[in-house]
């Protein structure tokens, strides 16, 4: 007997951690507690990880091998590699719900690939084709006569799968707008389901003590990349040091550009206010939002939902966001100073020093925080949000 439903993504969680791999892990598992029989098909990321397994959480994961990223036909061994591999796992479920979350295994649905319709939902979580400039230069060996033509190759398939879907969900009016860049048509019918958060782990202590905000310890878990914008925020602690000398701030995460950022803080004279602190637990994720005065989403492009200001807002911590993709949305019920001006390092700089100069402000979003967003945000409302949405698009499970 097939599965109920087939979320269809590039990796899942535990093999890769990123927001993407997390996101569909954590749906699929909310949606296996409301009683949906769920599969997750992704690319195999581990050598060692079985073809099919189930986890302990009830979610079925299959499987697929695609062609190393180290080799230079990587490009055009993938999309061949991966439509065999998707139409065979297809052929095994002929009467699952697809619900798409990334659009290279969509690409086996959609003209000329696809040998018959068959109905499918797609999730645009960030628009892949701008991603692969974005960040993601360093992971590909691609040649650079060549990029080009790849991401527009790339955009072409987005732009299909976007208007073959049955039905397209977005996590965010941002990510609406950047459906509308791809098809017009297929925006104007989007589905608007936020990111989902457990809110069972995020949340504040049960007490929360007074800040002083003359050792204010900002926070912040974002890659390394340049799209994260972690640059422009140690450029604007310059600033800020400058008026508060006492002032810290941590930096979960890694990526490419932490020799530059080490580099930076050291030019800077940061040394003693600013701890780069690598790859951190879920447990120590959330004890740092829960011990920051403020955390800090610097972002300079692209942003389909914004985790991390979902989930400090949700330990109790405000968060200051830049006016770039989906972040003002979610802090949009909060005083507008939790905006910065503008996402360069000057912009970011303004924004933390009108924050830390009134202690009001922040004190008082605490005592707000979190408010009814758990309600709006947990995994169980997602996974009724998503069921509303097959039942509607797709006919309900058969």
């Amino acid at each position: 007997m097939g599965h109920d439903v087939l979320l269809m993504t590039n990796a899942v969680a535990p093999d890769k951690l990123g927001g993407l791999e997390r996101y569909v892990r954590e749906l699929a598992a909310a949606l296996v507690r409301a009683g949906v029989d769920v599969a997750v098909v992704a690319k195999r990321v581990l050598p060692s990880s079985p073809d099919v397994e189930t986890g302990e959480d009830g979610v079925h994961l299959i499987r697929h091998d695609v062609p190393s990223k180290e080799s230079r036909t990587f490009a055009l061994q993938y999309p061949w590699r991966t439509w065999r591999s998707i139409r065979s796992i297809l052929d095994e479920h002929p009467r699952a719900m697809l619900h798409g979350h990334f659009p290279l295994p969509m690409m086996t649905l959609v003209k000329p690939f696809a040998p018959a319709a068959r109905p499918f939902l797609y999730t645009l979580h960030a628009p892949v084709y701008k991603e692969l400039l974005a960040e993601r230069q360093g992971t590909y060996v691609l040649p650079g006569a060549v990029q080009r033509p790849v991401v527009n190759t790339l955009r072409r398939v987005e732009a299909s799968v976007v208007n073959r879907a049955t039905g397209v969900a977005v996590l965010s009016e941002f990510m609406r707008s950047q459906v509308a860049e791809l098809s017009p048509r297929a925006a104007e019918a989007t589905t608007l389901i936020p990111g989902g958060v457990n809110t069972d782990w995020f949340r504040p202590r049960s007490s929360i003590p007074e800040d002083d905000l003359s050792e204010a310890l900002l926070f912040t878990a974002r890659r390394l990349t340049p799209r994260t914008g972690v640059t422009e925020l140690i450029a604007a602690m310059s600033s800020v040091v400058e008026r508060h000398p006492r002032v810290k701030l941590a930096v979960a995460g890694d990526g490419h550009l932490r020799p530059r950022i080490e580099a930076d803080i050291a030019s800077y004279g940061l040394e003693k206010n600013v701890e780069l602190l690598g790859r951190v637990s879920e447990e120590e994720l959330r004890s740092w939002y829960r011990s920051a005065t403020l955390t800090v989403m610097p972002t300079t492009e692209l942003e389909g939902f914004g985790l991390t200001t979902a989930e400090s807002l949700l330990c109790g911590t405000p968060v200051l966001v830049t006016p770039v993709g989906a972040n003002p949305e979610l802090v949009r019920h909060m005083d507008p100073r939790f905006v910065a001006p503008s996402a360069d390092r000057d912009g970011i700089a303004r924004g933390l020093i009108e924050l830390l100069d009134p202690p009001e402000t922040i004190a008082s979003a605490r005592r707000s925080l979190p408010g009814e967003l758990p309600q709006r945000w947990s995994w169980d409302a997602i996974a009724a949000k998503h069921i509303e949405m097959y039942d509607s698009r797709l006919g309900g499970r058969r």
